[in-house]
């Protein structure tokens, strides 16, 4: 069944994901008009974290979100900052802060946070624990919903 009132938080793995190795937007060019659809209508959305992390790491696909920087990337409001303190005091081993691998992963929970109940963060991370936390983790330890891509496809009840 689509859920039309839920709101994903995407993460940086699941865009990655997405256009390098599952849906590459010249095999699968109605998925990414999908996500513009969702874009548009606010439903789809992610922290400017994520951004910068894509700026970093994959050319193609941070020109695709350059496009959309304004529509879908979001900036750190007050309440996503009181979540990231909040996330980070209570799952410090979130970051690598040697590396600052996994620097969005905290502002990707914290827009969840601060979005509420009708939000779903998705990403490609998977397992985890509590001496080495991931998204999943933290998500289920905070009762926050967390699915990756293909069960977003699957709940929106794309066809492609």
């Amino acid at each position: 069944m689509a859920t039309a009132g839920v709101v994903y938080c995407v993460d940086t793995s699941s865009l990655i994901h997405a256009w390098a190795r599952a849906y590459p937007p010249q095999r699968f060019p109605g998925l990414w008009a999908a996500f513009d659809d969702l874009i548009e209508a606010g439903r789809m959305v992610a922290s400017i974290e994520v951004y910068n992390e894509l700026q970093k790491k994959d050319d193609d696909v941070f020109a695709w979100a350059k496009e959309r920087k304004d529509a879908l990337f979001r900036d750190i409001d007050d309440d996503t900052q009181s979540a990231v303190i909040t996330v980070m005091a209570k799952y410090p081993k979130l970051v690598d802060t040697s590396t600052g691998k996994s620097g969005g992963d905290p502002f990707v929970i914290a827009q969840a946070i601060a979005l509420g109940s009708s939000c779903c963060v998705v990403t490609q991370e998977v397992g985890g624990s509590d001496r080495s936390p991931k998204i999943p983790y933290v998500c289920r330890q905070e009762g926050i919903d967390c699915i990756n891509l293909l069960d977003m496809i699957q709940r929106e009840q794309w066809t492609f």
